[in-house]
């Protein structure tokens, strides 16, 4: 699905109107800014290809995780009011030979009628002990289009600590941080705070985040709440609802405070029609109160090898 800026998540975006009266273009540019402020906001990291699901029934083959996992995709979204067609294509290498290091690698294009964005990231695991983990990454996005075809930020990273409560270690808890630089447009920080419960084939995860932009030193926040059910190897389906605060400054000849709410929900299927390969189709929604709705359709295709 597109990602949000940064590090893909199974959804992402942002936008700008065509035609425009000049006297309005400020508040067109801020409401444009909007959406890559906004899922930077919300943005979720990305999991393994898949948690860890619980063995077979007896006599039936173990599901043998392979090092490396390619996934390509493209995606295509409506959005009203004039915001015209979101389209593009995205892709990620995972590499899984390593129990202490996970590292993954993913690229996104996204074109929409104010033009043509690309975005690069690296992500990793790192898996201290039995009990504690870590998540990092970083994005950096080229800006060469103008402040009209900013769909990313151009420097992101992030950071986060999980703890595997005892004394079953199927509760994760996680507190995070990061920091974006969408260039002129301007900065910030995300706190998070969140939880990921494993039970059986069920995988469940709510998180919370702070937000603070830059220029004005603005807070909001926003929150998720995601659920999936199956077993790597066979399938998965699940979904995702979030929602919350975006606000933020735009500084121009009349600096002006910008404020929104909105939510969002998307479902996937990740389907192994071989053993080492299969697609993902997603189907998402997204309602910026006052300003846009989306909707959005993406399929990927993943190889293990």
């Amino acid at each position: 699905m597109a990602s949000c800026g940064g590090l893909p998540t199974r959804p992402n975006l942002r936008r700008l109107a065509i035609g425009a009266q000049a006297s309005n273009l400020p508040h067109i540019i801020a409401i444009g800014l909007l959406a890559a402020l906004a899922c930077v906001g919300q943005i979720q990291e990305p999991g393994p290809p898949g948690p860890p699901g619980p063995p077979g029934p007896p006599g039936e083959p173990t599901y043998e995780v392979q090092p490396f996992r390619l996934e390509l995709g493209g995606y295509e979204n409506y959005v009203d009011n004039g915001y015209g067609n979101w389209r593009g294509a995205d892709a990620q290498l995972w590499y899984r030979g390593n129990e202490f290091f996970i590292p993954a690698f993913f690229f996104e294009s996204q074109t929409r009628p104010t033009g043509t964005e690309q975005n690069y990231a690296f992500f990793s695991y790192l898996n201290w002990s039995k009990s504690f983990y870590t998540t990092q990454g970083v994005s950096v996005a080229p800006q060469n289009g103008g402040i009209a075809s900013i769909y990313f930020p151009k420097l992101r990273y992030d950071i986060k600590a999980n703890w595997k409560l005892p004394p079953s270690r199927n509760f994760v808890l996680g507190i995070g941080f990061t920091d974006f630089d969408l260039g002129a447009p301007g900065h910030g920080q995300i706190f998070n705070l969140g939880g990921l419960w494993y039970h059986r084939k069920l995988v469940v995860e709510g998180n919370f985040y702070v937000n603070r932009s830059q220029p004005g030193a603005l807070y909001s926040s926003s929150g998720s709440l995601a659920a999936q059910y199956g077993q790597e190897g066979k399938y998965w389906f699940g979904g995702t609802v979030s929602g919350g605060h975006e606000l933020y400054r735009f500084v121009g000849e009349t600096p002006f405070d910008v404020k929104f709410n909105g939510y969002s929900f998307q479902v996937f299927y990740r389907k192994w029609v071989t053993r080492h390969a299969g697609v993902v189709t997603t189907l998402s929604y997204e309602d910026k109160l006052s300003a846009f709705q989306r909707i959005g359709a993406a399929v990927n295709l993943f190889f293990d090898f």
